[in-house]
């Protein structure tokens, strides 16, 4: 099966008790503008890379890690040099089920690799088994991921995740932030860490790149791009895009969906 539905290419897909899993991918660099989806999600990289941003929230998916798209939800893609092939389980925002990921919670990588090879494994079986322990595999991890905590951060750390990414070009210092919002340095870098699972240098850096690639699609020079977003130069720009997407902004040619 290759059916092209939009900007995917679905490979596969099959309905189990109410759910629709569908094996996709995308092309190579394909950027999305702002969309959203009608359906609640539990999904799995596995192959390629691809960024997501919606709002503050910013996110580069860990191969064979699960994640959760909650339904309705604005966001932007940006698919890295060798596009993605994904794995998706699709329920009905009114599915009780769907509440893993309408209110997800936040996965640590050893739990969320737990469960997205656990998806991964059952999809893989012969057809003839196929349906029941993708069935068995989806419910576990919506049961699990719903009776987890779901911890919220406290308002001076939104507040500190606002000013980093309203001030990108010229961040704030841990000491300067930490004055503003009332915490201690040390006390708001863990803080940080523990709540959205990384650095507040690696958030700024990944949302640099988000926002450096949106200009390089628009035709800004790459020393512009550069400066726009607070990197040194255009080489500090293009080690940081190599790192958040595996290549340089040269192998990142736009694509628009068809």
């Amino acid at each position: 099966m290759n059916l092209v539905r939009g900007y995917a290419v679905i490979d596969d897909e099959m309905r189990i008790d109410g759910m629709r899993l569908i094996e996709v991918h995308h092309a190579p660099a394909l950027v999305l503008p702002t969309h959203a989806h009608d359906t609640a999600k539990i999904g799995v990289l596995l192959a390629g890379g691809g960024s997501e941003r919606a709002g503050l929230e910013l996110e580069s998916h860990t191969p064979l890690a699960l994640f959760t798209r909650r339904p309705f939800r604005s966001h932007e893609t940006q698919y890295h040099a060798q596009g993605a092939r994904l794995l998706f389980v699709q329920l009905d925002p009114d599915d009780r089920r769907a509440r893993a990921a309408i209110d997800p919670p936040r996965l640590g990588l050893a739990t969320a690799l737990e469960l997205g090879r656990l998806l991964v494994r059952a999809f893989g079986e012969p057809r003839s088994c196929r349906a029941r322990l993708v069935r068995d595999a989806a419910n576990t991890i919506l049961r699990t991921l719903a009776e987890m905590p779901r911890p919220r951060p406290p308002a001076w750390l939104e507040e500190a995740r606002e000013l980093l990414v309203a001030n990108m070009a010229r961040p704030p210092t841990l000491s300067e932030l930490g004055r503003v919002v009332g915490a201690h340095p040390v006390h708001l870098a863990q803080s940080f860490r523990a709540h959205w699972g990384m650095t507040s240098r690696h958030y700024l850096r990944a949302h640099r790149v988000f926002r450096a690639m949106e200009l390089i699609d628009r035709g800004v020079g790459l020393a512009e791009a550069a400066a726009a977003v607070g990197f040194a130069d255009q080489s500090h720009m293009t080690r940081a895009i190599r790192l958040e997407r595996g290549a340089p902004p040269g192998a990142l040619r736009r694509q628009s969906p068809t």
